[in-house]
């Protein structure tokens, strides 16, 4: 059973928050798992500088500015908390797809700016190869998936969540719930048009993820969508 679920948005501002956060929930419960791939945290402490460099060859320099800062964190951990154990639970392939991904959807928003005909298998294809995420018990886990967060509740049955920051999924987050079959299809439509607007209007025209997701969560009629989904 996992002793506490501590939810990020996959922002700047939010991975601020979870790194100074981090040493309280170490002292207090000593094992935290990470959603980063097992690969990266293996190099992380003996080679910081080449677990940096996987990262951003492999997924860009977006995630290395989200996630650079955790070998530089697990040195430092292994002297000041000799005692922490961290895990991390995804694997590197995870976030290849998540890269193939985030194309296809920018390939799709595209066609769809330009008026092409909406083909919603495409736009479900995009989560078809969805793998279970399986988590560590007895750790503090760290969830930056609105869709993995709600697919463990269901699973788990914990409900309690510490979130570090705004506790509303993103339309990608949406169409992943709709593939999980967490949410009905019904809602495709609306989750597709939402997602156009999310990439295309906030997005795209941010300085960075966080002011992105500000922009999406001070949208009145995204939440009120959200709300009748009763997530």
């Amino acid at each position: 059973m996992m002793r506490l679920v501590i939810f990020i948005p996959r922002t700047e501002s939010s991975l601020s928050l979870l790194r100074n956060a981090l040493p309280m929930f170490i002292k207090r419960f000593g094992k935290v798992a990470l959603p980063l791939p097992k690969e990266f945290c293996s190099i992380a402490v003996a080679n910081p500088g080449n677990a940096v460099e996987m990262l951003r060859e492999v997924v860009g320099e977006a995630f290395v500015r989200l996630w650079g800062w955790v070998p530089g964190f697990f040195r430092e951990a292994m002297v000041e908390y000799p005692f922490a154990d961290f895990d991390c639970y995804y694997d590197m392939d995870r976030l290849r797809r998540s890269i193939d991904t985030s194309i296809e959807i920018a390939r799709l928003v595209l066609r769809y700016r330009l008026g092409a005909k909406v083909d919603l298998n495409n736009w479900l294809a995009l989560f078809s190869s969805i793998e279970v995420v399986r988590v560590p018990g007895d750790y503090v886990v760290i969830i930056d998936d609105y869709a993995v967060l709600r697919f463990l509740e269901k699973t788990h049955g914990f409900r309690d969540v510490v979130a570090l920051g705004p506790l509303v999924p993103t339309p990608i987050e949406l169409l992943e719930l709709i593939a999980l079959g967490i949410l009905g299809r019904e809602y495709l439509m609306g989750v597709i048009e939402y997602v156009v607007r999310y990439v295309s209007d906030y997005i795209v025209p941010s300085r960075d993820l966080t002011e992105a997701l500000s922009r999406l969560v001070s949208d009145r009629d995204y939440l009120s969508f959200i709300r009748s989904m009763n997530l």
